[in-house]
């Protein structure tokens, strides 16, 4: 996904660094942009339809790509951009913040974040993966405007180069890397329940 490297300056093709076994006679990859991967999804819809926790704006998606909580109110009127279960959303005011999280519901968006749907010949897992990392969000901080509060690019984010192996091989990178999140998150839990311990024990 990000350690390949082009077999020659006049091929569009691919070839990683690192491969699972079953794909290493597979084709290279090709590098598309992200607009060619994945809809920018621009549908409205009025917010009187959208239920409280199903809005989804800067001030709820959570920063360190940690997901999303209900907000405690709506707008009081007006549209608001319709995304649903497995879309991509991305705060695009203060992108350093990394806000970006992959929809488990169906709900509206403020104008401020990027519902982004991948194709058909793209995992959602993978393009999740491809979105909540550091690499994305440095590329989105380079070309973002504004000192205060900067945002990002949107033509310069749907030029985001993603690297795309067959679809088979997009899940299989997603599900490790999937293993490897919930593990990582399995032993910060056990890292906080240890300092709450220790905690306990001076007390």
């Amino acid at each position: 996904m990000t350690g390949a490297k082009k077999m020659t300056q006049n091929q569009s093709t691919l070839t990683p660094k690192l491969r699972f076994p079953e794909f290493n006679n597979a084709p290279g990859w090709t590098s598309q942009p992200l607009e060619q991967v994945a809809q920018f999804i621009g549908e409205r819809v009025p917010v009187s339809t959208v239920k409280r926790s199903d809005y989804a704006s800067t001030e709820n998606l959570l920063p360190d790509f940690g997901g999303f909580s209900a907000p405690s109110s709506l707008p009081s009127s007006g549209t608001v951009i319709s995304y649903r279960t497995n879309d991509i959303l991305i705060a695009n005011i203060r992108p350093y913040l990394k806000k970006v999280w992959v929809a488990d519901r169906n709900g509206g968006a403020s104008n401020d974040v990027l519902v982004v749907r991948a194709k058909k010949h793209i995992a959602t897992s993978y393009l999740a993966h491809v979105l909540r990392n550091d690499r994305f969000i440095a590329y989105v901080m380079r070309g973002a405007k504004g000192l205060k509060m900067p945002r990002g690019d949107v033509s310069l984010i749907k030029q985001y180069p993603v690297t795309v192996p067959s679809y088979a091989e997009q899940q299989k990178i997603a599900e490790c890397l999937s293993t490897l999140d919930e593990l990582i998150e399995a032993e910060s839990r056990k890292l906080d329940a240890l300092k709450n311990h220790k905690k306990g024990l001076m007390q």
